[in-house]
């Protein structure tokens, strides 16, 4: 058996979710063929250049415009057709990869992607099952394609949707959850991690993903909350940015709190970190999300843009495992809830009801089903 995920480098979530589903597949069945390829890479520079460039200048520069966009492609308009008729004119620049690789089974892990792949078995250029992995806790219209054969949900209530909205046939709809790697579900010892990061066990922990915030308003708001209280440690990762990393190594030197606070770049056992900490101050990508539900780990949402990062948002909030920081007193509700044991502890378990586990392995057990083998 063979299997294509195809993903895209608009946000780290996308590629983070289809690691973890090849890593599942070689751990429970080495004879699989699995290949990851950034499919919009393989379409083209200046597509993929276009697409992750132009999503993250209007994410970051100008969201209420990206808000208003994504709101308008999520129903059938002239928007919508005119961005679904570019991702088909791309279609035929994928077929290369496919057909070099053969696969039985193509996942797509980014909405463009799932429109190419269905575009290019309508016109019966391939014929693979393919599935599309929604990565978010809300669907948006350009996941759905006639010619998918699966719909892989982030969670049971978008069933919804997608067949009363999308008109999606019940049998094709799957809540099997978004993968994450095996480290952020298995057993951990918090006094050998704490040790080993020189981190006090007993202290409340606050964890900052810095990396995605504005430099400015991530140094204001880790100034507030880190004079507030000494009895709190913060772990603070900036991820690849290099420039608020620098700055925030020069505040937390002019401030005074070296002694309560992990500054870290980037890493590659954030999991370490989630598992040690009561709440996490984050943006509310799918990943993130999903990665924090496993660990159990309440979300504080210091903002999230409009669009999916919103939906994701709206949804932890009415489950109750996330608090929605404001703009002015975020750091006074950080510290708060950190002293309200009781809300900490029902938001952990409202986190762990969510989480949905063994999405990974259910994945390819849906691909398997598809083919017949299973």
């Amino acid at each position: 058996m063979k299997i294509l995920i195809l993903t895209a480098s608009t946000g780290g979530g996308h590629k983070r979710a289809a690691a973890a589903l090849e890593d599942k597949i070689k751990q429970i069945s080495p004879q699989t063929e699995v290949r990851v390829v950034d499919a919009l890479k393989a379409v083209g520079k200046v597509y993929d250049k276009t697409v992750c460039g132009g999503y993250h200048f209007m994410a970051t520069k100008i969201p209420k415009v990206y808000g208003i966009s994504y709101k308008i492609t999520d129903h059938r308009n002239v928007m919508y057709k005119a961005v679904m008729h570019s991702n088909t004119l791309m279609a035929n620049k994928l077929l290369e990869t496919i057909e070099e690789f053969k696969p039985d089974v193509v996942i797509t892990c980014h909405a463009f992607v799932t429109t190419m792949i269905s575009q290019l078995k309508k016109q019966g250029k391939i014929d693979v099952k393919a599935i599309s992995l929604i990565t978010d806790y809300d669907a948006h219209r350009t996941y759905i394609g006639k010619n998918i054969d699966a719909y892989v949900l982030a969670e049971p209530q978008m069933e919804n949707k997608l067949e009363n909205t999308y008109d999606v046939d019940e049998n094709r709809i799957y809540p099997l959850g978004i993968p994450v790697f095996d480290r952020f579900t298995q057993p951990f010892d918090k006094e050998e991690i704490c040790r080993r990061e020189g981190l006090d066990p007993q202290k409340p922990t606050v964890l900052l993903m810095a990396g995605s915030f504005g430099v400015t308003s991530v140094l204001d708001f880790y100034k507030q909350l880190a004079q507030k209280s000494s009895d709190i440690q913060f772990i603070v990762i900036t991820g690849r940015n290099i420039r608020l990393f620098a700055h925030l190594e020069k505040l937390i030197d002019e401030i005074g709190t070296q002694d309560n606070t992990k500054l870290l770049y980037f890493v590659k056992n954030v999991e370490d970190f989630m598992h040690i900490s009561d709440v996490i101050v984050t943006k509310p990508g799918g990943l993130t999300v999903t990665e924090s539900l496993a660990c159990a780990l309440p979300l504080a949402i210091y903002s999230a843009f409009p669009g999916q990062e919103r939906d994701n948002a709206d949804f932890l909030l009415k489950e109750r495992a996330a608090i929605m920081l404001d703009k002015k007193n975020g750091a006074d509700e950080v510290v708060e809830l950190l002293g309200n044991k009781e809300k900490l502890a029902d938001m952990k378990a409202q986190c762990r009801r969510l989480y949905i586990p063994d999405s990974a392995e259910n994945i390819f057990k849906l691909a398997k089903k598809l083919i017949g083998e299973e």
